[in-house]
């Protein structure tokens, strides 16, 4: 089981052209549901995958993908949206689950209602994002404090939980015969509009889905040395 996994990783490639044989709906939905298993910061997973499938809409993102090859060839291509104030709907609907369980230990409900909005809350005008850092750094001369995050800080934290579930659905494709090509070449402003997004969402990459065609690939793989990515002290 272990040699299946380590297959998909190092077969998984960021092919740059595309057969345009379809990606069945079903697996898509399949490797979607996949993805949404991956962890994010304290559970609350502030993606979205769009998939634009309307052929003007996919004219124009193509456009705004800035008219890239993967882009250009690939049959289905996935919007990465992160969403960072979706917090506290989605914080809601945890306890609601937890809670049609019966199982919500007083703890974990007050993480979920004192500590997450105490993290994510940064007020009008950023005026409680400017103090936080400054308060978790004096706390944190007396004993171990994680930072209270500012609104640039939350940002980051969403886009890395969603870069997570982007991760994820690509080896999950990779395992259904499928490949992709991550972009993070395009236009923010234009994405936004076409994709209806509010001043707190954002696009964290497009996602070039397809069956790799004989030049999809443009070189082997290159890694860094190990001695430049693990280390022990």
């Amino acid at each position: 089981m272990p040699n299946l996994f380590y297959e998909v990783v190092n077969s998984r490639r960021t092919v740059r052209d595309f057969l345009p044989d379809p990606v069945p709906t079903e697996v898509l939905e399949r490797c979607i549901d996949a993805a949404c298993k991956a962890p994010s910061s304290s559970n609350l997973q502030p993606w979205e995958f769009v998939w634009i499938e309307n052929s003007q809409k996919r004219e124009v993102a193509n456009h705004i993908c800035l008219d890239q090859g993967p882009v250009k060839t690939a049959p289905v291509l996935l919007a990465v949206v992160t969403h960072w104030t979706h917090w506290k709907r989605n914080r809601n609907e945890i306890l609601r689950v937890f809670e049609s369980r019966g199982s919500v230990r007083t703890s974990t409900r007050k993480y979920y209602t004192r500590i997450i909005p105490l993290i994510y809350t940064n007020g009008p005008f950023n005026l409680l994002g400017f103090w936080k850092p400054w308060v978790g750094r004096i706390l944190s001369l007396v004993r171990p404090m994680p930072s209270l995050q500012t609104k640039s800080d939350v940002r980051v934290m969403a886009h890395k939980s969603t870069a997570l579930a982007a991760a994820t659905l690509m080896l999950a494709l990779r395992a259904e015969g499928f490949d992709s090509c991550p972009m993070e070449g395009f236009d923010p402003w234009r994405a936004k509009k076409l994709l209806n997004l509010g001043s707190q969402s954002e696009v964290c990459m497009f996602l070039a889905v397809g069956k790799r065609s004989a030049k999809g690939l443009w070189w082997e793989r290159i890694l860094m040395p190990r001695t430049w990515t693990f280390r022990k002290i």
